[in-house]
């Protein structure tokens, strides 16, 4: 059914000269005519944002329009294909949009009906075989005269990911052909994320002929959802107060925005949770007038928490840095950033202008000396200070981001850069994305190229830091010109020394309930002193496989005796350290 109806050229029409003729002075003047509701065009202007969606489908309606007259002309028909792909995250109004441009089509005479008929996979695939051409067929014959919007497309063409058969390709060839055979009687609509509906297109010789165009579909701008969030609020006999619209400003500035970021749905329930921190809030009071019920405040935006003003610094994630067991550079670098972050916040708040600070590091150094915890800390520090909105880690190596095919390693590193979103990934050995001797068939430096491309596009949303030997290091930043200025801070992680090392095993001795004796520490230290610090070492991996070994060590040698003193269950004795120094400690 069209959702909008002409009026008919029977309807009533209204005259002024009629009016002035057939009234008296007593009589009441004729009613106002009912205003007419807005035509599709109109409600797709009135749409928050989507500023570039609507001026395609202004094309597509002018092409259309041009079309129809040439049509009425007895001209030749215009070379255009009505299909189109909807492209882009979700929530961002694609089916609003889709049922507009049906309508509009149906206003212009190129459709019979203009009704939109939603579908998605579970619609069109059958489990039997010849099934999934029958269910294809009548969902595509219901929407004749109108559009079938298809929702998640790629979903056909992604295989069932079991060993049985997938029936999705087969609801392919049937629409495929359907379109072809009934080109001028339906719209057909396919809908998803950008990057998987390019490998849909592909998946079928004739899919992309016939959806020549595709109208992208952003995230909504931080303004746009404040709108969005006023406008439900007024639909609902709601009102915003002073402080509230720049309270929601500030909620989705830090709002990570990934792919599955849900947009124009995040705002809806943002709205309903401000509704209902405004119930609770309003639970308590006495008397509430009718102007206290329509109002939303800016404590209604977010959780009941400690005062902004009071709002944490990173000092005690800093102390917690400190407690560290050495790696005195890595902890000076870190403070220096941390200092420079917080002026950088004190001359925001001051409205001075401010330096442009770039936050992924290069971590560079042998293994088990902090790196993870340290990065882990950073985020924390980074979210703390304002600078990401949620400061979590996602550590990721080799095998994360680079795939077996083309195309495949994009695919991954960009799930593993999206996991991240609003935090720090975490790349170990990163210099192996970029192999010394690596050939045309290693698909590492793929996954370098498609990093930096994210990095640049989501510069504010994540933080990169990369992480191995220093060398080997400085060969991966050199892989690719723009690397190294991405990356323009380095931090130095050295070996700990003898000493750190005691330090680590009795902190773990005594977390699990042990104590070394003095004459132990001391065989401690001369037992580091004699491991070489090559590139095997695993510093602090190491210093806790040393204690593992001295507990099971003391454990046989307490197996020995009928009985132990409870003091001997937890000392850890001279003898209990490995009297052989092992090949790899990493």
């Amino acid at each position: 059914r069209p959702a909008y109806t002409a009026v008919p050229s029977s309807a009533p029409t209204y005259s002024i000269a009629a009016r002035i003729s057939s009234s008296t002075a007593s009589e009441p003047a004729a009613p106002a005519p009912p205003a007419a509701p807005p035509g599709p065009l109109e409600v797709l202007e009135s749409l928050v944002g989507l500023a570039e969606v609507k001026e395609q489908v202004a094309t597509l309606v002018n092409l259309n329009k041009l079309a129809r007259r040439r049509e009425l002309a007895g001209m030749p028909a215009l070379p255009m294909s009505r299909h189109l792909v909807f492209a882009g995250p979700p929530g961002t109004g694609k089916t609003t949009v889709a049922r507009l441009y049906g309508s509009i089509l149906a206003e212009l005479g190129v459709l019979a009906g203009g009704q939109l008929v939603e579908t998605a996979r579970a619609d069109l695939v059958a489990s039997v075989i010849g099934g999934t051409a029958l269910k294809t067929t009548e969902v595509f014959r219901s929407a004749l005269g109108g559009v079938l919007f298809i929702d998640e497309a790629y979903t056909l063409s992604a295989g069932s990911g079991g060993s049985g058969p997938d029936f999705g390709r087969e609801a392919i060839d049937t629409l495929v052909k359907l379109m072809e055979d009934h080109r001028d009687e339906i719209v057909v609509i396919v809908a998803g994320y950008s990057t998987e509906m390019t490998d849909f297109l592909a998946s079928n010789p004739g899919l992309a002929s016939r959806f020549s165009r595709t109208v992208e579909f952003a995230n909504y701008s931080d303004e746009d959802l404040v709108t969005i969030v006023e406008r439900a609020a007024a639909s609902h006999g709601y009102t915003l107060a002073d402080g509230t619209r720049e309270a929601l400003r500030t909620l989705f500035e830090r709002l990570p925005k990934g792919e599955d970021f849900g947009n124009g749905r995040a705002a809806r329930k943002v709205f309903e949770e401000m509704v209902d921190r405004q119930a609770t809030r309003l639970a308590t009071c006495p008397e509430i007038s009718d102007e206290e019920l329509a109002r939303l405040l800016a404590e209604d935006v977010t959780p009941a928490g400690p005062d902004p003003s009071a709002r944490k610094d990173g000092t005690e994630l800093l102390a917690e840095l400190r407690a560290m067991v050495g790696l005195p550079a890595a902890k000076e670098q870190v403070e220096d950033l941390v200092d420079l972050l917080r002026q950088t916040r004190r001359r925001e708040e001051a409205g001075l202008p401010t330096a442009r600070i770039g936050h992924h590091l290069v971590f560079a150094g042998p293994p088990g000396t902090g790196k993870t915890t340290v990065a882990r800390l950073y985020g924390q520090l980074l979210a703390e200070l304002g600078v990401l909105p949620t400061g979590q880690l996602v550590e990721t190596a080799r095998a994360d981001l680079v795939g077996r095919y083309i195309g495949h390693t994009a695919q991954l590193t960009k799930e593993a850069f999206d996991r991240a979103r609003g935090g720090v990934l975490f790349i170990d050995e990163a210099y192996t994305l970029t192999p010394r001797n690596g050939g045309g068939n290693d698909f590492g430096q793929e996954a370098v190229d498609t990093l930096m491309k994210l990095m640049e596009d989501h510069r504010d949303e994540v933080v990169v830091i990369v992480a191995g030997y220093e060398d080997e290091m400085q060969r991966f930043l050199a892989s690719n010109p723009g690397l190294a200025s991405r990356f323009s801070r380095q931090i130095e992680f050295g070996h700990y020394t003898d000493e750190e090392l005691v330090t680590i095993v009795g902190r773990h001795a005594e977390q699990a309930g042990y104590t070394c004796a003095p004459e132990t520490v001391a065989a401690l230290a001369h037992h580091f002193a004699a491991v070489p610090r090559d590139r095997t070492f695993g510093n602090g991996r190491y210093a806790r496989q040393t204690l593992e070994g001295m507990i099971t060590r003391q454990a046989r040698r307490l197996g020995r005796l009928d009985f132990a003193d409870v003091s001997e269950l937890s000392l850890l004795l001279p003898q209990d350290i490995a009297d052989t120094r092992p090949c790899n400690s990493a």
